[in-house]
């Protein structure tokens, strides 16, 4: 057989194959792409039927050929969305972080430093305040999608357990923000949050033990900052990391999607998440540039301002605690079984998983949402206790 001769002209089309997928080869021999991919999803981290031993231009176009249920979709979404959100946070948060000092004395002073000397200080710290509700409002739809499709049932009881402490994990993350900057309407807002969390049997005592009292002083101003940076943040990512985990090992099931349009993978995980990321920032640097929050007078704990209430998520306990007739311990433990209630649905929900079951347990989450809505509102209209 004879040889091409070394000067012959190349194929065109092999030249545009070469260029196609040099990149790729140029990768994965610098980093062996193939191996990286095959251990994170052997470690649940990405959750794919494609056998990952494959050459990575493989695994990358099976997965992009996959077949997903266009109904399906949104969820996802809106769990990478939160994931994104909590990156931000992150990021923000540390940067933050460098310049704020835990003490009455200097935190106000340390904010306003961020907001007025540091250079696009007032952006940062507007942008993590915003981006602290979109990500309340996001994992609560997520939390909310998922009820609505049913998937606290066997055998992803683990993905409902996770999504709920997500949702009390960031709650809990603005709750402990809020006091940081220790201004006026932030520290008595904080004040009536933790008169509802007194009111908790066993829950309230207990919790007062761990924050040195059921003062809002200098021990709760230190032991919030380190919950809020550092301690409510890891839990957080243990709970994607067994999402994630979950997803893998069972995948996901929408009762509601059966004869719903079918796309490709591609469209589903990339197209949709490029756009509602998009949409996303630009939500937030709207909200950042045109609503800022402000910056209000310094903290002092001998005055109380007027209009403050607690936090928006705790208004319906808010309301309870001030203008039932029962008991301030009775509604604390009414409010307590509802929390707990919600984070053991999988356990208490019994049924045979058909349509007229799941109907049924949408109707009473509707009716509990409406309720929590009315209370929220009647809460929103105290003034003072």
């Amino acid at each position: 057989m004879s040889e091409a001769p070394r000067n012959a002209t190349p194929d065109p089309g092999d030249t545009a194959r070469a260029a196609r997928g040099g990149w790729v080869e140029w990768l994965e021999r610098r980093i062996n792409l193939s191996e990286l991919f095959s251990l994170i999803t052997h470690f649940g981290l990405v959750y794919t039927p494609v056998d990952t031993r494959k050459p990575l231009r493989e695994v990358l176009r099976e997965i992009g050929s996959l077949p997903v249920t266009a109904y399906a979709r949104w969820p996802q979404v809106l769990g990478v969305l939160a994931a994104l959100l909590f990156a931000l946070q992150t990021a923000t948060g540390v940067l933050l972080a460098y310049y704020y000092r835990p003490t009455p004395e200097a935190a106000f002073e340390s904010t306003r430093t961020i907001v007025r000397d540091l250079p696009s200080g007032w952006f940062l710290h507007e942008m993590h305040a915003w981006g602290a509700y979109l990500l309340v409002a996001v994992v609560a739809l997520r939390l909310m999608r998922l009820f609505w499709d049913g998937l606290y049932r066997a055998p992803r009881e683990l993905l409902w357990f996770a999504a709920v402490a997500m949702a009390w994990l960031v709650l809990q993350m603005d709750f402990t923000g809020r006091l940081l900057t220790w201004n006026a309407q932030s520290y008595w807002s904080t004040v009536r949050g933790m008169e509802v969390v007194w009111a908790l049997p066993v829950a309230g005592p207990i919790l007062a033990f761990f924050l040195g009292g059921r003062v809002v002083n200098e021990d709760v101003l230190i032991r919030f900052y380190v919950l809020h940076v550092i301690v409510l943040p890891a839990f957080y990512a243990a709970c994607i990391y067994v999402t994630f985990g979950t997803l893998r090992r069972v995948g996901l099931s929408y009762p509601s999607a059966a004869g719903a349009r079918v796309v490709t993978s591609f469209r589903a995980h990339l197209v949709d998440l490029l756009i509602l990321t998009v949409l996303l920032f630009a939500v937030l640097v709207t909200l950042t540039t045109l609503l800022p929050f402000g910056f209000l007078a310094p903290a002092d704990p001998y005055t109380t301002p007027a209009g403050v209430r607690p936090p928006w998520y705790m208004l319906a306990t808010y309301a309870l605690l001030q203008r039932a007739p029962v008991p301030m311990w009775l509604s604390g433990g009414v409010m307590l079984a509802a929390a707990f209630g919600v984070l053991l649905l999988p356990l208490w929900v019994r049924g045979d998983g058909g349509p007229r079951h799941l109907r049924r347990t949408r109707l009473w989450g509707v009716v509990a949402l409406a309720v929590w809505i009315v209370l929220g509102i009647l809460g929103a209209t105290l003034d003072r206790p």
